[in-house]
């Protein structure tokens, strides 16, 4: 082949994915009919460009074919092969961009049974942005810091310098309707940001009943590097070896409910050094006070102020152990 051909076509049949098998050839192949020559409209299997990053399209939705060499290929024989290319942005739809008839094709369109059409809201892009989206709500945004210009929906972090890079990952985003939509650390399903220099508005120690950061500044302020997840539920599991929380400055664990070490059934309260303190302090005052027999004493002796300080000691027993931080009773 000496030259590299194009087409236009429109997708009359598009794979099962879910009866694939990796040992199957032609790994997602789509049957897409082409009207770029209106004399010459055929119906062509074609597999996808790029094996690394996939974006398989719908039935009705339009791509890009480009025609070049098969795997059968050898020096002296050529096996040519159709390759599509990812679909066009036909209706600006981050869902779906479907477009039926075009090709003037008798195959009904007939959606896959797993795919339903929704609405879903498009990312608002700032200067410099790479983007990659799904089509339901899900994207890696690779931007910056952004100085000037007036968007409809402005970042929702600021920086120092223009330029200074970010990473956020976001999935599950409500839809707006008409208009972009950013990534929203309190509202998404789930977020994850990687800043440099950014300040991020939210704060969970603001907001939910949880108390704020004051011993450090808080995310809203700090202007360095940060790493920030926020989900419903949030799981760090290590699968062979330790997981560590390490840091210079100190370890917070906020929250309105109960700390527990060990396992989620740890019912033995950890103790609260400041009771034990001084329930230790009033024993041995009350040991160094001395004891005194006979004048109204027992045969044996007493203390001299009758045992005031023990039975201050042991009415602190009560609130030695906490009602909101356990561990789990050891075993061995």
């Amino acid at each position: 082949m000496d030259s590299v051909t194009f087409h236009i076509g429109e997708v009359t049949s598009a794979p099962d994915i879910s009866t694939y098998e990796y040992t199957d050839t032609n790994q997602f192949e789509i049957f897409v009919k082409t009207y770029t020559d209106f004399y010459n409209r055929q119906e062509v299997h074609a597999i996808p460009l790029n094996t690394n990053i996939k974006q398989v399209p719908l039935v009705g939705e339009h791509v890009l074919l480009v025609y070049g060499l098969s795997a059968e290929n050898t020096s002296e024989t050529i096996y040519p092969q159709w390759y599509y290319i990812a679909p066009f942005s036909l209706n600006s739809n981050v869902n779906a961009n479907i477009l039926e008839g075009i090709s003037t094709t008798t195959i009904p369109y007939v959606a896959p049974s797993s795919f339903k059409e929704q609405e879903v809201s498009p990312l608002q892009v700032y200067e410099g942005d790479v983007l990659v989206e799904g089509r339901f709500g899900n994207s890696i945004r690779l931007s910056s810091t952004i100085s000037g210009g007036k968007y409809s929906v402005p970042t929702p972090w600021a920086g120092l310098t223009s330029g200074d890079p970010i990473i956020v990952l976001s999935n599950g985003r409500k839809y707006k309707k008409d208009s972009y939509t950013v990534e929203d650390l309190e509202q998404d399903g789930a977020t994850v940001y990687l800043t440099s220099t950014q300040k991020i508005p939210i704060l969970l120690g603001d907001s939910n009943n949880r108390n704020p950061i004051t011993r450090s500044t808080s995310e809203s302020q700090f202007e360095k590097s940060q790493f920030i997840g926020t989900a419903d539920r949030i799981i760090l599991k290590a699968k062979t070896d330790i997981a560590v929380i390490d840091s210079p400055l100190g370890i917070i664990l906020n929250t309105t409910g109960d700390v527990k070490l060990g396992n989620d059934k740890a019912a033995i309260g950890l103790v609260h050094s400041d009771v034990l303190r001084d329930i230790l302090n009033y024993l041995i005052d009350q040991i160094l006070s001395g004891v005194q027999v006979g004048d109204g004493f027992a045969p044996n002796g007493g203390f001299i102020d009758n045992g005031a300080k023990a039975k201050r000691a042991r009415a602190l027993l009560s609130k030695l152990d906490s009602s909101k931080y356990f561990i789990t009773k050891e075993t061995n």
